[in-house]
C-alpha cells in the first residue's frame, strides 16, 4: 500500500476520533442518542403469539464470580402468561435487560429455598409493582417453608413500601401491591391458566427436602427446569419428550483442582465447601445420555458449578453435551411455536 493511501487512512481515523470526542463532549448530541436508546429499550418487541418463550435470566451457581452471569432464574412467557422460576442474585437486572414485561408477572416458582434462588424476589416484585401499579401481591409458589421466606421479606421491606407509597401516593402504588403472597405446593399441577400448566415434581438435593423441578406445558410444547439436583430418574420421567430441559450441571474435574489449590494455600474452609457441593449437584457425566433416553429434544446446562470464569472452564460444560444441546448463557432466548417441533434460538 502506498504512502499516500496510508496518509489518507490516517486522516480518516483522526477525523473519526475527533468526531467521537465531539460527540462525547456535546450534551445535545449525547441526550439525542440517549433518547434513541431509551425509546428502543422502553418499547420492546411484542412477544410472538401462541409461542412458548424461554429466557435465561440467570445461569450461575454461587460458586464462582463471573460478572456475566446472574444466579438461577429462568423466565417462561407467552403473550398471555409470564412466570419466572427462581430469582437468584442479579436476575432482576437480567429481566430488565431482556425487556420482559414485569408489569404482568403472574408468579415466581421456587425450586427450593437456598439463598441463590430467592435473593432477588424483593427487587423483582418492586419492579412489577412500580411498573403495574397493581394492588395484588406477587404470588410466590414453593415448597414447605416458603411462607417463612415470604413473611420475612414482607417484614424486611415494610419500611421501604411505606416510603414509596408516601412518595408516589397510594393511588399510584397501592401498598398491598408491594407485598408477596406465599403458596405452599406439593407435587402435581400447581398452576393452570389459559392453556398453560405448571407441574411440580420432586428432585434430589438432599438434605434440602423437598426440592422441586417444574415442567411447563403449553400448546403442545414443553419446558423443564430442574432446579438443583443430582442426576435422578425422577426428573427424566417428568421430562419425557420435553422440548427443552434446563439442568443443573457440575464440572467435577474443575472442582477437584479448586479443592487441591485451596488446601495448598491454607484455605481449608474453602476446600471443604468446594467438595461438599459435589454430592448434591449433577455431575456432567451421563446428563446427555439421560436426556437422549428420555426423548428430550434439547438439553441446556445451567446453574453451572462452578460458574465458568473463562473459556477453559466453560469447555468442560460444552464438551459434555452434543449439539443441539448447549451450555446456557445469560439472556439466551428460545421460542417454541405452538403445535410444532421448531425450537428457535441459539
Amino acid at each position: 500500500m502506498s504512502k499516500r493511501v496510508w496518509l489518507i487512512l490516517l486522516g480518516i481515523l483522526m477525523a473519526a476520533l475527533a468526531t467521537s470526542q465531539v460527540v462525547l463532549r456535546s450534551d445535545t448530541i449525547a441526550l439525542a442518542l440517549t433518547e434513541v436508546g431509551l425509546r428502543s429499550q422502553m418499547v420492546p418487541e411484542p412477544l410472538p403469539v401462541e409461542t412458548l418463550t424461554v429466557v435465561v435470566c440467570g445461569s450461575a451457581s454461587p460458586l464462582g464470580d463471573s460478572p456475566d452471569r446472574a444466579q438461577a432464574c429462568i423466565a417462561v412467557l407467552t403473550d398471555k402468561h409470564f412466570l419466572i422460576f427462581d430469582a437468584g442474585s442479579g436476575s432482576q437486572v437480567r429481566l430488565n435487560q431482556a425487556g420482559l414485561p414485569l408489569n404482568r408477572l403472574d408468579g415466581v416458582f421456587l425450586t427450593h429455598l437456598h439463598s441463590d434462588h430467592i435473593a432477588e424476589i424483593p427487587d423483582v416484585n418492586l419492579a412489577r409493582w412500580a411498573m403495574s401499579g397493581t394492588a395484588e401481591p406477587l404470588k410466590v409458589y414453593g415448597p414447605t417453608g416458603v411462607s417463612q421466606v415470604v413473611d420475612g421479606f414482607n417484614q424486611a421491606f415494610g419500611l421501604d413500601r411505606g416510603y414509596r407509597v408516601a412518595h408516589h401516593g397510594e393511588d399510584f402504588m397501592p401498598k398491598t401491591g408491594g407485598q408477596t403472597e406465599a403458596i405452599t405446593i406439593a407435587p402435581g399441577v400447581v398452576f393452570s391458566a389459559a392453556g398453560l400448566t405448571v407441574t411440580a415434581f420432586t428432585v434430589d438435593h438432599h438434605p434440602i427436602n423437598p426440592a422441586f423441578g417444574y415442567r411447563v406445558d403449553y400448546g403442545g410444547r414443553s419446558v423443564v427446569i430442574s432446579g438443583d439436583t443430582v442426576n435422578t430418574p425422577r426428573l427424566w420421567a417428568a421430562a419425557e419428550g420435553a422440548d427443552l430441559v434446563f439442568h443443573d450441571a457440575l464440572a467435577r474435574p474443575v472442582l477437584e483442582v479448586m479443592h487441591r489449590v485451596a488446601l495448598d494455600v491454607g484455605r481449608d474452609r474453602a476446600a471443604k465447601i468446594v467438595m461438599d457441593v459435589t454430592d448434591y449437584h449433577a455431575g456432567l457425566e451421563g446428563l446427555q445420555a439421560s436426556a437422549d433416553a428420555a426423548g428430550v429434544r434439547r438439553l441446556v446446562l445451567y446453574h453451572l458449578v462452578p460458574s465458568p470464569p473463562n473459556a477453559l472452564v466453560a469447555g468442560f460444560f460444552k464438551r459434555a453435551v452434543v449439539a443441539p444441546s448447549i451450555m446456557a448463557e445469560d439472556l439466551m432466548r428460545f421460542e417454541l411455536p405452538r403445535d410444532s417441533e421448531e425450537i428457535q434460538g441459539p
